[in-house]
């Protein structure tokens, strides 16, 4: 409780707020396809994402600093930007509002169509030994350029709108490139969620690209703290 206490409350629900937004939209805009094309769809999604996370990280910049995914928040910690009272306070309400999120899209969507949400649909690449490695290289890679780009941006001290700007073209072109190879969420806890409701993967494949954005995330920390030897606080 005295954790909680020491970080500000609004910065907790605005980590909460953010990643329940970003996670309900990602998994409910596989139910509002307009294109028969996958390709035009996974744009669409896409789309969805990336106005979100500019209109999160405008709103909410300098609030929290609109981490919305906890290998974010455990990059921060890393790189000696965020205490450990924040670190946990934050992951704690990006699982919670993930997990808020999924059971929410499960109730008002996979009744009514009687299937789960295409982000959680096993890839094809994932049969295989050498598609799952390459699902967890893309991932770590992926959030590896997020991480570090970021933390670069907020050392520059650069405006919430230039932050939120660059922030959303990142996102929309991580999330794309990375549905196209492991039809996987980039955020570990809308996969969290996904395993603890529906538990569809074996445990070695999910451990592993559950742990892999975390691991491009920690690296991209090592590389900041580092290079920048003057952290921010």
């Amino acid at each position: 409780i005295k954790m909680f206490v020491r970080v500000q409350l609004r910065s907790i629900l605005a980590e909460f707020t953010g990643t329940f937004l970003l996670a309900f939209a990602a998994i409910a805009g596989t139910f509002f396809l307009l294109f028969q094309d996958n390709f035009f769809n996974q744009i669409l999604v896409c789309l969805y994402l990336g106005t979100l996370t500019f209109l999160a990280t405008f709103f909410s910049y300098p609030i929290s600093g609109s981490h919305y995914n906890p290998a974010i928040s455990v990059g921060f910690f890393i790189a000696s930007r965020i205490g450990v009272n924040r670190l946990i306070a934050y992951v704690c309400m990006h699982l919670i509002g993930g997990i808020l999120a999924v059971a929410l899209v499960s109730y008002l969507f996979s009744q009514k169509t009687g299937s789960l949400p295409g982000m959680f649909a096993k890839a094809p690449t994932l049969i295989h030994h050498e598609g799952l490695m390459l699902s967890i290289i893309c991932q770590s890679v992926l959030m590896f350029i997020i991480l570090l780009l970021f933390l670069g941006l907020t050392y520059l001290k650069k405006s919430k709108l230039y932050v939120a700007f660059i922030m959303a073209i990142t996102v929309f072109m991580a999330n794309f490139v990375n549905l196209s190879i492991t039809n996987y969420p980039l955020n570990p806890a809308i996969t969290a969620a996904e395993l603890l409701m529906y538990g569809n993967h074996e445990a070695i494949e999910a451990l592993s690209l559950w742990l892999s954005p975390f691991a491009g995330a920690g690296l991209a920390g090592i590389i900041y703290y580092i290079t920048f030897i003057r952290p921010i606080n």
